[in-house]
């Protein structure tokens, strides 16, 4: 199967965006309840006929690997929730979150990852909710904790967690300023030496990003 779209969202972070959008997407209430996460996919074919088919079999694969259920959306109302998916994190800040913070792991290690954020967050006695791109490993968390402090254990051990999946600490939003301690501390020290040689090859007099990443 080649889906055109991957999704991963949290139960909680789905009521959000139903709420915020003011969507009803059928589900029955038990499945709301027992449910702690989605998974929306899109397939796309140029044929309808063959596009059946492959709804069937995904649907059929998705039930095999432990789906509580399935549900095929009619086009609009999928449109809908694809973007107000992209508006998540929007949401999530309207509700409250104190910080959004992005990982990426393998795939394959995507869901143990969500699984020791989940235990990060009862540690701590907060709230993070998530969403991401289950086609990439790219995972998106809002993280609810108003204490500087407090957040910045919270955020190292999840971005610590990525690291030890097999990941990094930042997938497609990149390094920026405020995970450039976590990136120093949790990377592969060598890696991190490579990326200084580099750097002084091209830009020998320090004029690009000076003192960002290396100073």
């Amino acid at each position: 199967m080649g889906p055109l779209i991957l999704e991963y969202i949290d139960k909680r972070t789905m009521a959000v965006i139903a709420q915020g959008e003011d969507m009803d997407l059928g589900i029955p209430g038990s499945v709301r309840e027992s449910a702690q996460a989605y998974l929306l996919v899109a397939q796309e074919e140029r044929n309808p006929d063959r596009l059946d088919a492959d709804v069937a079999e995904l649907a059929e694969l998705l039930a095999r690997a432990g789906a509580a259920d399935v549900y095929v959306l009619p086009a609009a109302a999928a449109r809908r929730l694809v973007e107000a998916r992209e508006k998540a994190f929007w949401a999530a800040k309207h509700a409250g979150a104190d910080d959004i913070v992005d990982a990426v792991v393998p795939r394959a290690a995507m869901a143990g990852f969500l699984g020791e954020v989940a235990r990060i967050a009862t540690r701590h006695d907060r709230l993070v909710l998530g969403a991401g791109h289950a086609g990439d490993g790219n995972v998106h968390l809002a993280l609810f904790e108003p204490d500087d402090a407090a957040r910045g254990r919270m955020m190292r051990e999840i971005l610590a967690a990525a690291q030890a999946s097999g990941g990094a600490v930042s997938g497609e939003h990149g390094i920026g300023t405020a995970k450039v301690s976590y990136f120093l501390e949790l990377a592969d020290p060598a890696a991190v030496s490579l990326m200084r040689r580099v750097k002084d090859v091209f830009d020998p007099a320090g004029i690009l990003n000076p003192g960002v990443l290396f100073g």
